[in-house]
């Protein structure tokens, strides 16, 4: 408004000098002649110094007004970003480009991958293949599911990548098909079983009173001998079913400190004297919603396994003194709790293996804690794994259960 009033003030001095100063260079007043030219001279320059400082002003552009050309590409740019799922493509010089927000998350870049994470991807072919990938530090690595298409080469993009985490469903499905095998096993054993331990018993009883000492002595070993190995087999099935029927968690706020500490005073109960336990509790209190019950159990099978593992080392005369670590902390996800050893170790060939059912390296073994414990962190949405040995600890073996 003021360049405005500046503007209208110029022409009406302009004009006013341009009709006045006729008349009175007519009448012969010079002086006012001369004054009346100075004040249009003045008003032509001031008009003059405002255009310019209205050039010299900077130009505004308004950002809500987008232009037609780029109302498409600022959606497509916005549903990318609001995909959950990490979306790549691949220029034609090789490199690999985060698509959205979730693959800027996922591999910490704003725009181009590092070499270290374009290498896990490998060689890029159009068959949907699944791989393991970290995506938290400290955390077990997830499972994606790649799926790769042709880019046409439009805009310079040779190939679009897409990983979908696929963690939750294989350990849905993995939990199902156990439960399932586990749920059939018990049944046709415990047919089996069933009968045998009946007539064993009634067998053991009948020899009490023997027509034939001698051979009344060796039956009598004999059926003694059958009566302990089916009960022994009886228990081993009932812990299988117990296996196969683990209700679903009751999740409830617990503090995971409470947690450790009761797990460290029921270790000691056991182990004291024989095993050292050290346990290192998170600086701050951490909430976490579980079923403490199950997670408790869980965890103690994971210390007891451990303080085994390390008594089996002692025959060394050079071996360390047995130790267990419990360790717990949150995470941006959740909480991770380690439980290690300095046990033998686990050799590479049995790191999947010793999770499944009916499988143990001890002589004696059930093959059930290991299960049960993974099948407890499966129900939480969770994972259990081994984490690989590393020759600069003190520890041989350490399992990760996080949530």
């Amino acid at each position: 408004m003021r360049v405005i009033r500046s503007f209208v003030l110029c022409i009406v001095l302009v004009a006013a000098a341009c009709l006045l100063a006729p008349r009175a260079l007519a009448a012969g007043l010079y002086a006012s002649t001369a004054l009346l030219v100075l004040v249009a001279c003045a008003a032509i320059l001031a008009h003059l110094g405002t255009l310019t400082s209205l050039l010299r002003r900077p130009v505004r552009v308004e950002t809500a007004i987008v232009r037609p050309a780029d109302r498409e590409r600022l959606r497509n740019r916005a549903l990318l970003d609001h995909a959950p799922i990490p979306l790549l493509y691949r220029t034609g010089d090789g490199a690999l480009h985060a698509a959205n927000r979730a693959a800027r998350r996922l591999f910490a870049t704003e725009d181009r991958l590092p070499a270290a994470a374009a290498t896990l991807l490998g060689t890029l072919s159009p068959e949907r293949r699944v791989l393991r990938m970290p995506t938290v530090p400290e955390a077990p690595p997830r499972t994606f599911a790649l799926a790769v298409a042709q880019g046409g080469g439009a805009g310079g993009v040779t190939h679009f990548l897409a990983l979908t985490d696929i963690e939750a469903e294989l350990n849905a499905a993995d939990a199902r098909t156990l439960r399932d095998l586990l749920q059939i096993l018990g049944h046709e054993i415990m047919n089996s079983l069933t009968p045998i331990v009946s007539l064993a018993e009634t067998a053991h009883e009948i020899t009490e009173h023997p027509l034939d000492p001698a051979a009344a002595e060796t039956i009598r070993e004999a059926l003694a001998t059958i009566l302990r190995r089916t009960r022994g087999l009886d228990r081993f099935v009932q812990g299988y079913r117990d296996l196969a029927r683990l209700p679903p968690p009751d999740p409830r706020p617990t503090d995971l400190h409470d947690l450790l500490r009761a797990l460290g005073a029921l270790f000691d109960a056991r182990w004291t004297g024989r095993v050292q336990l050290e346990t290192t509790l998170p600086p701050q209190r951490v909430i976490v919603r579980l079923d403490a019950a199950q997670m408790e159990q869980a965890l103690l099978n994971l210390l007891n396994n451990a303080a085994e593992a390390a008594l089996a080392a002692t025959g060394d005369a050079t071996a360390p003194h047995p130790t267990v670590w419990l360790q717990g902390h949150a995470t941006s996800t959740g909480m991770l709790i380690a439980v290690r050893d300095n046990g033998p170790g686990i050799p590479d060939a049995y790191r999947e293996a010793i999770f499944r059912p009916f499988f143990s390296l001890k002589p004696d073994g059930s093959g059930i804690g290991l299960s049960l414990a993974r099948q407890i962190a499966l129900a939480h949405g969770g994972s259990l794994t081994l984490e690989p040995a590393r020759p600069d600890t003190r520890w041989r073996t350490a399992f990760l259960l996080s949530l």
